[in-house]
């Protein structure tokens, strides 16, 4: 990977003088969006047009903001019914994130942790496979996500990155599984539309002091009448960060390389074909969770690198007739390959299980847009694609005494197999006055098929128990509404369903998971489906000097899987552990209020709050759900001056205690006093009385400058200050972090030309 990434920077520091003589003058950029699929569609992704930009920008409140993700189709948030939050390219910027989990760490409804290098977005209490995340439509989850916390959402380079758009609520109709608590779709950098012949690019870098963290990327852009393209090399290294009080915090530092290509082809005035690709490379993600359980210091676990690329390709077709507007055929491919050593020290050895899983998911298929009358529009398609999923055991034993190796395939695996899903949807749009309406249903076959190998069997489980040819038929509805009101005044509303089909991971996973030295998950064969249905209702006003949201919603859960004790069971390299299988007895509830507002002063001065609560039972056991958020706000300022050149904000970000303990969090290694000595235990108990995390808050001020600026080129200079007051806290599920890092500042500089 090494080598590819020095290849594009020669690359781009030799092709770049040639292109940039002939024209440097840059156009207005316009994000690309992806109407679920790999098709390009072209929508400004600026900030509110009321020039405030900053924290006003933050909420993507103003209707004006042009989103893709809610609907398939391009259309201002303020027709969608459900709840948004769109992150654009000046807010990252702002921002300063270490990952694309950081960069919403502001976002009103979303709960997003830091723990070091990885971390996970909470959507109304939903997190891992039970939010979907997609890359310019295409999925990113697969058959082999687990339902846990993850890194899959940051293994995209931020450099990549043009703005994200998040839906909060169920998005199963318009994308398929996982989508309960919600949608996160990385837009990615897009080339501009095709004209005269222009070229520009970026160069970026930050440096963080609290972790040295090393950010620098670029991108190059061209327009011609009939091409345009963007490619770019993002290169980022994390070292180990510091707590208040505690200091240098071991194993929570990665280094990452990554690079992508946008490109556009015009055919004829009606006929584009697009292509892209992206690639990211993570090396030495180490987890600090399970640091100190091997007496040596050895950390128990360890990802030597992540690999994962995604490319897709469109052919796109405008104005065939009154049956089609815009005619979008696709097809797609992801890979993934990483390993993980797992190193378990014993009095006499050392027991090192090396596992390497690979995936793989072609697909394709076709969209269709027409409209309907006067007031409405249709969109429908179809989808196909197949997953290959591959996992392999080696185990070596060294013996202390000798130092002699042996080299074993232990029994206990994942077996291999295919996962197939074929999708047909269709969603209905009417705009009648003052009334936005949507409609829409989505069916799909699941077909799970496994292909285990006699190691793949641990006992007392066999090959027949773990070969499996499920096949599953959800279908799924919503219906949502927006009645502009009066003035600026809107209400809205939606129902809409959603399902998880069971995973690889749900069905036939052994082992101890990342995230508790405890407890072994065994294979669940027998699981189905899960399935919810959410409902919301909400108020928007939406003006040049006042934007607010309120939303309320309630998510009913339904065939939950959920993991219960089933014994102990031996785990080759591991030991004895209690073992974990899934079931589907559960139901439950999420509900919550979520509110922001902004409030324009003036062209200089800025307001902004927010405010979410969340609530979650589980009405089988009568105990609260796990990964139900603290409540959480956030209260801010920013100025800019009358030039605009200059810009500052501050923010004091407030959550309250974790009150509500649910039982798995009894051996999750984030709620005991030190999560390096893995789940909670005699000798390393639980970090508060019934496994509480305390309430905290956080301030942060930012400043930046255009140091210099003209229509063709530009230089920006930030500097953010984290956790100004060195306050020591720790975050709610937070499995790999003894404290969330103290006082930092994140120095950066972007120089567009």
């Amino acid at each position: 990977m090494k080598v590819r990434l020095a290849v594009c920077i020669i690359g781009f520091a030799g092709i770049y003088p040639a292109l940039s003589a002939q024209n440097p003058q840059q156009p207005q950029q316009a994000g690309a969006n992806t109407a679920g699929t790999a098709a390009t569609t072209t929508a400004n992704s600026q900030a509110p047009a009321n020039g405030t930009g900053g924290l006003t920008a933050a909420l993507s409140l103003a209707p004006t903001v042009v989103t893709v993700t809610a609907s398939r189709e391009a259309d201002e948030v303020g027709n969608e019914a459900q709840s948004q939050n769109v992150v654009s390219t000046e807010m990252q910027q702002r921002r300063e994130p270490t990952t694309p989990t950081s960069l919403l760490r502001e976002e009103p409804g979303i709960f997003a942790n830091l723990v070091g290098n990885q971390g996970s977005p909470i959507i109304r209490g939903q997190i891992g496979n039970r939010v979907l995340y997609l890359w310019d439509g295409i999925r990113i989850n697969n058959s082999a996500t687990p339902s846990g916390p993850n890194g899959y959402f940051n293994e995209i380079p931020l450099g990549a990155i043009d703005r994200l758009e998040v839906v909060r609520g169920p998005g199963a109709v318009e994308y398929g599984s996982d989508a309960v608590g919600g949608v996160i779709n990385v837009i990615s950098k897009h080339g501009n539309e095709f004209g005269p012949r222009q070229f520009g690019g970026t160069i970026y870098g930050h440096y963080g002091t609290v972790n040295t963290d090393r950010l620098t990327d670029g991108d190059l852009w061209g327009t011609l009448p009939r091409l345009n393209f963007i490619l770019g090399v993002t290169g980022q290294g994390i070292g180990n960060y510091t707590a208040p009080g505690i200091g240098v915090i071991n194993y929570t530092g990665l280094g990452t390389e990554g690079g992508y290509i946008n490109t556009a082809f015009k055919i004829n005035d009606r006929q584009t074909f697009h292509f892209g690709w992206i690639e990211n490379y993570r090396e030495n993600v180490v987890a600090y969770g399970s640091s100190k359980l091997n007496a040596s210091g050895l950390p128990r676990n360890n990802t030597p690198y992540e690999d994962r690329g995604i490319g897709h390709a469109v052919y796109n077709l405008t104005d065939l007739g009154k049956w089609s507007h815009d005619l979008q055929l696709y097809s797609y491919f992801q890979h993934f390959r990483s390993p993980r050593n797992t190193d378990v020290e014993s009095a006499t050895a050392f027991s090192l299980t090396h596992s390497v899983s690979s995936q793989a998911v072609f697909g394709g298929g076709a969209q269709n847009s027409t409209a309907i009358g006067k007031f409405g529009a249709l969109t429908y398609g179809g989808d196909y694609r197949t997953e290959s999923i591959w996992a392999k055991k080696r185990l070596f034993t060294t013996t202390k005494a000798t130092g002699v190796d042996v080299e074993t395939t232990p029994n206990g695996n994942v077996p291999p197999g295919t996962y197939s899903v074929f999708d047909g949807f269709v969603l209905n749009r009417w705009q009648i006055k003052r009334l936005a309406l949507n409609l829409g249903g989505r069916i799909e076959s699941i077909n799970l098929h496994s292909y285990p190998l006699p190691e793949d069997a641990l006992a007392p489980f066999t090959v027949a128990d773990l070969t499996l040819n499920e096949r599953w038929n959800p279908l799924t509805g919503s219906v949502g509404a927006v009645y502009h009101l009066i003035g600026s005044f809107s209400l809205t509303g939606s129902i809409a369903s959603s399902f998880r089909s069971p995973s690889f991971s749900d069905a036939l996973s052994t082992g101890v998971p990342v995230f508790s030295s405890a407890v072994a998950t065994v294979p669940s064969p027998g699981v189905k489906p899960e399935r919810s249905i959410a409902y919301e209702v909400g108020g928007r006003w939406s003006s040049p000097h006042l934007n607010l949201n309120l939303t309320g919603y309630v998510t009913a859960l339904r065939s939950l899987i959920v993991s219960q004790p089933t014994g102990t069971i031996d785990i080759p390299g591991v030991g004895v552990v209690i073992a974990d299988s899934n079931t589907n007895s559960d139901t439950g509830y999420v509900r919550g209020i979520e509110m922001a507002t902004a409030i324009h002063i003036n062209r200089q001065w800025n307001l902004i709050g927010n405010l979410t609560t969340t609530r979650g039972l589980d009405t089988f056991l009568h105990v609260p759900l796990r990964f139900i958020t603290p409540t959480n706000g956030l209260t801010g300022v920013s100025w800019n001056s009358p030039s605009q050149r200059f810009w500052s904000e501050a923010t004091v970000a407030m959550f309250d205690r974790l009150r509500h303990s649910a039982p798995g969090d009894q051996t999750d290694a984030g709620f005991s006093m030190d999560p390096g000595f893995g789940s909670p235990s005699k000798t390393n108990p639980a970090y508060r009385p019934g496994y509480q995390i305390p309430g905290y808050g956080v301030a942060t001020l930012r400043v930046g400058a255009k140091i210099f600026y003209n229509e063709k080129r530009r230089v920006d200079l930030t500097l953010d200050l984290n956790n100004v007051l060195n306050q020591p806290y720790r975050e709610a599920y937070s499995q790999q972090e003894l404290l969330a890092p103290g006082f930092g500042a994140v120095m950066g500089a972007k120089w567009t030309f």
